[in-house]
């Protein structure tokens, strides 16, 4: 599923007939990978989907939570309707190292991708003419250290790698620089008494903030501070994470063994029903909330930028990558912002942190292709044009110009 400038897209038929399509093998459950399952089943997919068990569960609730939000602007692509048989298609799981037979030669295996919870990277062995061969796609692949997830894993041998290119031609801050940074906000904001604004995502960087502001809350950092949780479905991620709890780091695992909750803590609140979410404006003093959509596109967020926006005393603190064309990305860049036809003058502080970002970065990327042995080609996707270009060029060195740039709808034979 696409956004930002790119959500046109969405409208566009499939460059293949989804009747003719065996399989469909999920790496994970960001919506921008799983958002037009449902269209595809729609448009005549009968076949299989192999995921983890954890994307499975998550994926539930992002396409509920998808269809509901979809339905209601013009034009749908799908609705609520179609999203229960797009989920009864998701009939083979697949746990990390193991591999399934899916036709005559050919068999499939997951490696953990260290993006999110339950994200993986895929190999596909298969013979053809008599020759073996194996292919790498690697779906997202995470930073080394993760706040709350298990680290990736790696492939010792692969022919063909396929790529995403996210953030291939920069560097991420140092992870542990930007939880000081947030923590020291949080702290700055809310010890004048001011309101503190997290658009966050409902998958994984919820979570992520959660442990965070626990970590906070231990230290008497947050004493009388109100933390609202208000996202319905930023709740009902943060359950089914725990239902799996040996797909994160060992640190989380342990609190977990002692019984103890990663991601609650004495000062959180959660506010599942609308009633309870107005009830906030009206909560005076310091508090912190976070609330979806993460690019302000929608949802609970909206509602809590029209209040605070204005107010010098508040800030918004963007923890996560916002695309251009969504309100997100106007917030930062723009000084007047329009939200539900109300125009604003920003006077917050507005404030974005990039080291929490779940891709890997332009080294982490090298590093994780450079480790495989007898590979002939590679192929960039996931990117913009630009940064495949960078990544090409230094990739020709090591394989001797057999890099290749994937354009969209393009079919390819290895």
């Amino acid at each position: 599923m696409f956004q930002g400038d790119e959500r046109g897209l969405n409208y566009e038929g499939f460059s293949f007939d989804p009747k003719e399509i065996d399989y469909l093998i999920v790496t994970h459950a960001h919506l921008d990978h799983i958002g037009r399952i449902p269209m595809l089943v729609k448009q005549g997919f009968e076949g299989s989907i192999i995921s983890t068990r954890a994307t499975y569960s998550i994926a539930r609730l992002m396409l509920q939570d998808a269809g509901t939000i979809i339905e209601s602007k013009p034009n749908p692509i799908y609705t609520s309707y179609d999203v229960d048989p797009a989920l009864a298609k998701f009939d083979q799981f697949l746990d990390f190292d193991e591999w399934l037979e899916i036709g005559e030669n050919v068999k499939v295996k997951y490696k953990n991708a260290g993006h999110i919870l339950g994200s993986a990277t895929v190999k596909i062995k298969y013979i053809e003419n008599g020759v073996k061969k194996s292919v790498v796609f690697s779906g997202d692949i995470g930073q080394e250290h993760r706040i709350i997830t298990a680290p990736l894993q790696r492939y010792k041998k692969a022919n063909i790698i396929f790529l995403e290119s996210t953030y291939g031609d920069r560097l991420h801050k140092n992870i542990n620089i930007s939880i000081m940074e947030f923590k020291t906000y949080i702290e700055d904001v809310t010890k004048n008494g001011g309101t503190v604004i997290i658009p966050s995502f409902a998958l994984e960087r919820t979570q992520e903030i959660l442990y965070l502001l626990r970590q906070l809350s231990l230290k008497g950092l947050l004493k009388k501070i109100p933390v609202y949780l208000d996202s319905p479905l930023a709740i009902n991620v943060t359950k089914t994470f725990l239902n799996y709890p040996k797909l994160f780091s060992k640190e989380i695992q342990q609190l977990i063994k002692a019984n103890k909750n990663p991601f609650d803590f004495k000062e959180l609140i959660h506010t599942e029903s609308k009633s309870a979410s107005k009830m906030i404006a009206s909560k005076g003093g310091a508090k912190i909330i976070i609330a979806g959509s993460g690019m302000c596109e929608g949802g609970r967020v909206l509602s809590h930028l029209l209040r605070h926006l204005a107010d010098s005393n508040s800030m918004v603190l963007f923890v996560g990558y916002q695309v251009p064309g969504t309100l997100g990305y106007s917030i930062i860049h723009d000084k007047i912002v329009e939200i539900e036809g109300n125009k604003i003058v920003k006077n917050a502080v507005i404030k974005y942190i990039d080291g929490f970002s779940a891709h890997a970065d332009r080294d982490d990327l090298f590093e994780w292709v450079n480790g495989v042995k007898d590979l002939q080609s590679l192929y960039l996707i996931h990117g913009d044009k630009q940064k495949m270009q960078i990544m090409a060029k230094k990739f020709k060195k090591r394989l001797k110009g057999k890099v290749k740039i994937v354009k969209m709808k393009k079919r390819i034979k290895l």
